[in-house]
């Protein structure tokens, strides 16, 4: 049977895993920064590199995918299945989450709602804003007295 830990020993062992995450993370970036300075660094040990580190790009960091596909719904109301695949690398699996995070992560004025039509093979812009738009049946955010609960 297991052993009851108390409520000191369980906040012990969560500010040891958090010590012992961030001297990781520390040692990771530290080894990334001597990757950058150098020159002539193999391929492979760059790679590597860029695997052990996530978060952390050679190079500088890059937009957030959901920021890039809140620019691209931005701009189209259309997209094809066939475009995003080819341009992102990205199924129906990945962008059903990526749907749900652009009404669920972005400022309830920033949100784009987006579905799926199987028949065009396209994902099309149904509404923005905080409002769903009129028969929406994907997701809603969870509203307890009129405060937002993600």
């Amino acid at each position: 049977m297991a052993k009851e830990r108390t409520e000191e020993e369980k906040a012990t062992k969560k500010a040891n895993g958090r010590a012992k995450r961030d001297n990781k993370r520390a040692a990771l970036k530290e080894i990334l920064a001597f990757v950058r300075t150098r020159k002539n660094v193999p391929e492979d040990v760059t790679l590597a590199v860029k695997l052990l580190t996530p978060g952390q790009r050679i190079g500088g960091g890059g937009p957030s995918k959901l920021k890039i596909f809140a620019a691209l719904f931005s701009d189209k109301s259309k997209v094809t299945e066939i475009e995003i695949f080819t341009e992102f690398k990205s199924g129906r699996a990945e962008m059903r989450k990526v749907c749900v995070n652009m009404i669920k992560k972005l400022k309830p004025a920033d949100r784009i709602w987006v579905r799926l039509d199987v028949v065009d093979e396209a994902y099309i812009v149904e509404g923005y804003g905080s409002d769903a738009p009129k028969g929406w049946a994907g997701y809603q955010p969870v509203e307890i007295e009129d405060t937002e609960i993600i």
